[in-house]
């Protein structure tokens, strides 16, 4: 089944193709306009809308789209935000002089730094995000019992990774060095958590108040392990190609 993408609406058809070379866009019955005017549209067109963070654009992406590969962009998100965060930490170790680090803080920025802690601690962070969001929803949906009719976790798990691609952005800032590292951050956070908002409303039929709502808790523990998983002392030896 698929969905008009203005209303949410559940459609049993979205176009009718009357022979190769015509293909007739059908109407929604319950709001009027086209159930998908993507189908027509090239792609680009889609990807633009998905960045002008467009509701219609994530319910074709998510429903009625033959975009499968959720786990293939999942890695490149896991990949993406690791070599930022390396990229990053390097930056602030190459800024600090020998004479301003004792032997104690070089090890363990040298631990901080390394790689495969950083692929190790950014999992974690992922993981426990959407965990943390999809427990909360559900209880959400056990206490006021009313789940919509097209929500599943396999349909909200692929939200918070398509809602996640905002963090690709910050693979412009290991190009660009020039912009400055902490505003820049903090700029792609809030542009993620507006895709966030949105592809969970679309899954969950809710505003921009009860996505909030449901992200909250996934928010405060990705921020709790990116700030806490530091501190740990996970050692894992670097490893060289000779």
């Amino acid at each position: 089944m698929y969905v008009c993408i203005n209303c949410g609406t559940e459609c049993n058809e979205l176009f009718r193709r009357y022979c190769p070379s015509v293909l007739k866009v059908l109407k929604c019955e319950e709001c009027g306009l086209s159930a998908d005017k993507y189908i027509e549209y090239d792609p680009v067109i889609v990807f633009v809308d998905l960045i002008l963070i467009e509701k219609p654009a994530y319910r074709h992406l998510l429903y009625n789209s033959d975009f499968k590969s959720y786990w293939k962009l999942s890695i490149i998100l896991w990949l993406a935000e690791s070599s930022r965060a390396w990229s990053s930490c390097e930056t602030n170790k190459t800024e600090l002089t020998i004479s301003e680090m004792d032997l104690t803080h070089n090890d363990t920025l040298q631990d901080r730094c390394n790689f495969y802690n950083l692929l190790l601690h950014t999992a974690l962070a992922f993981t426990g995000f959407v965990c943390a969001v999809i427990v909360v929803t559900e209880l959400k949906w056990f206490i006021i019992h009313e789940k919509p009719y097209k929500y599943s976790v396999r349909d909200l798990s692929r939200a918070l990774i398509a809602g996640g691609c905002g963090k690709l952005l910050g693979l412009l800032g290991i190009v660009w060095r020039h912009i400055a590292s902490g505003p820049y951050y903090f700029l792609i956070q809030g542009y993620t958590v507006l895709c966030l908002l949105t592809a969970y409303s679309v899954v969950c039929k809710t505003g921009k108040g009860g996505s909030l709502i449901g992200l909250i808790t996934g928010f405060l523990l990705y921020g709790y392990i990116c700030t806490s998983a530091s501190k740990l002392h996970i050692v894992i030896p670097n490893i060289t190609l000779i």
